[in-house]
């Protein structure tokens, strides 16, 4: 490859990048480090992590290199600032954070801010805890009260449901659901001899009571979410709301329900909520056996996936955030997980397995005691291997301060979008497997089996739909599937990469 073609493939790349909702911040910076750059840093550290390059002008939309003049004296005065608790709060970073990139004749600096581990939140400016900023799109915001309180909470190095209620005691949770659950105990750990204990004991045992102080034995937050009473539990969390729906079928109205404030026979606390709602998802399931592309028979385990995803929905929910709800939906194609509170693990970690951080230690603990959990850390890792045998779409994870909502496909890609045409979908699935392709080189790959007025027309109906993107101009243009989707967001990491490689190739 030339330079002069490196340089496109550079600028072009730069542009593609540029996609609303990808934490990625462009800078120009010719002699000193850009003052809004310790907001970034702090808004990417709170958020999801992010990559700022400096070196890089925006007009109208469009990115142009003007470099940088002493990148040896910026990366030692980012350093220095960096580790002055005076300027920005704690904030672990790798030696290899910034980098110092030659492009033709100009530098430019590239520089990684991971995700904060939940122990450094919040990330915050100049000794002021008010000064910490989280990401919206394509900005950096301060962070209001509500979020800096979130954020707080996302920091505690205990669960945050393992606050003794004292003015509770055994007469405020429902006596019904801990019998339940003392069965289910009794079954699974015939050892135990559980059987023989008082409630009192075996809430002590398993550490869902409180006895530090012997006159005072009372529950903690999450016994109270777990088994208490309705009313109850709503003077402690005024926001306490659980929803299921199910969609499924040609009506716009849901077709059945399960809600927290329904009149009912059971005390809807969160054991009672689980129990019904899986049920439920039970039945929408349809599990048994398929052949994998070796022909080689495979089990499904979508209820083992309606089991795991549930489980977190309850159990990683920031039960304390004003006006939040859990929220549990089934359409035809899809599942929809929604709870408040924003992720406590980066979403790669969560898909990966193997990392885990609790946000509730005790809701954690009895659903494990109950073998309703996988192993620490791995549900997500279940979750995303069962789709992948399925060769369904990519599971989705989006996440903030407010919630996180996982979407669980019963589809591929293109069967996600309804109503497409056979040329449409055609084109989907081969965007799959590239990050970008202009309209010759899809009908290439398609090897006409389509007209190029019908590739032309089924590509300008995936931009209206906003399933695809497309960057460059008049013949350059490219077309590349939207970063709103898993998918989208794995092709920009792959974008990502290849920057990088161009940028290897000019040093």
């Amino acid at each position: 490859m030339t330079a002069e073609a490196r340089s496109n493939a550079i600028s072009d790349i730069i542009d593609s990048l540029n996609r609303e909702g990808v934490d990625i911040e462009f800078k120009e910076a010719f002699d000193t480090l850009p003052k809004s750059i310790w907001q970034t840093v702090s808004a990417f550290a709170n958020t999801s992590g992010g990559i700022i390059i400096l070196g890089i002008k925006e007009v109208r939309r469009r990115f142009y290199i003007t470099g940088i003049s002493n990148p040896d004296k910026m990366e030692s005065d980012f350093w220095n600032t960096i580790r002055n608790p005076n300027k920005i709060s704690s904030l672990s970073l790798d030696t290899r954070a910034f980098e110092i990139i030659t492009v033709e004749d100009k530098y430019l600096i590239r520089i990684t801010i991971p995700q904060a581990d939940y122990s450094e939140l919040p990330v915050y400016l100049n000794n002021d805890m008010r000064q910490t900023y989280i990401r919206r799109g394509e900005g950096d915001y301060q962070v209001n009260q509500e979020e800096l309180k979130a954020l707080i909470r996302n920091s505690s190095q205990k669960g945050v449901d393992r606050n003794p209620l004292k003015e509770l005691t055994l007469d405020d949770l429902d006596r019904v659901a801990l019998s339940r659950f003392k069965s289910i105990i009794e079954a699974r750990y015939p050892e135990g001899a559980y059987e023989d204990m008082k409630m009192q004991d075996f809430l002590l045992h398993l550490g869902l009571l409180d006895d530090s102080d012997k006159q005072c034995i009372c529950p903690y937050s999450g016994t109270l979410l777990l088994f208490g009473k309705y009313n109850t539990i709503k003077r402690y969390f005024d926001s306490y709301q659980m929803d299921y729906f199910d969609f499924r079928g040609s009506s716009e109205r849901w077709s059945d329900r399960i809600a927290t404030d329904d009149l009912g026979p059971d005390e809807m606390n969160v054991f009672n909520f689980y129990n019904l709602v899986y049920q439920k998802l039970l039945m929408t399931t349809k599990d048994g056996f398929k052949l994998d592309e070796n022909m080689v028979r495979v089990n499904t385990n979508m209820r083992e996936v309606m089991r795991e995803a549930l489980v977190n929905t309850i159990v990683h929910a920031d039960y304390s955030i004003p006006n939040a709800s859990i929220r549990i939906e089934v359409y035809d194609t899809y599942y929809r997980f929604e709870n408040p509170g924003k992720m406590l693990i980066p979403v790669e970690k969560f898909f990966r397995g193997g990392t885990t951080k609790s946000r509730n230690d005790v809701m954690m603990s009895v659903f494990r005691r109950m073998g309703l959990s996988e192993r620490q850390g791995y549900g997500g890792y279940q979750i995303f291997k069962t789709i992948r045998n399925n060769m369904f779409r990519v599971p989705e994870i989006n996440t903030s301060l407010e919630k996180t909502v996982l979407t669980i496909w019963l589809v591929d890609l293109p069967g996600s979008y309804p109503g497409l045409s056979d040329v449409e979908k055609a084109i989907l699935s081969t965007l799959t497997h590239s990050y970008s392709l202009s309209k010759g080189e899809i009908e290439t790959v398609l090897d006409s089996k389509y007209s190029e007025y019908r590739i032309k027309k089924a590509l300008k109906n995936l931009v209206d739909k906003k399933v695809l993107i497309t960057t460059g101009k008049g013949r350059a243009v490219k077309y590349s599937i939207s970063v709103t989707t898993a998918e989208g967001l794995g092709q920009f990491r792959l974008v990502m990469d290849n920057l990088t490689e161009l940028f290897a190739m000019m040093k």
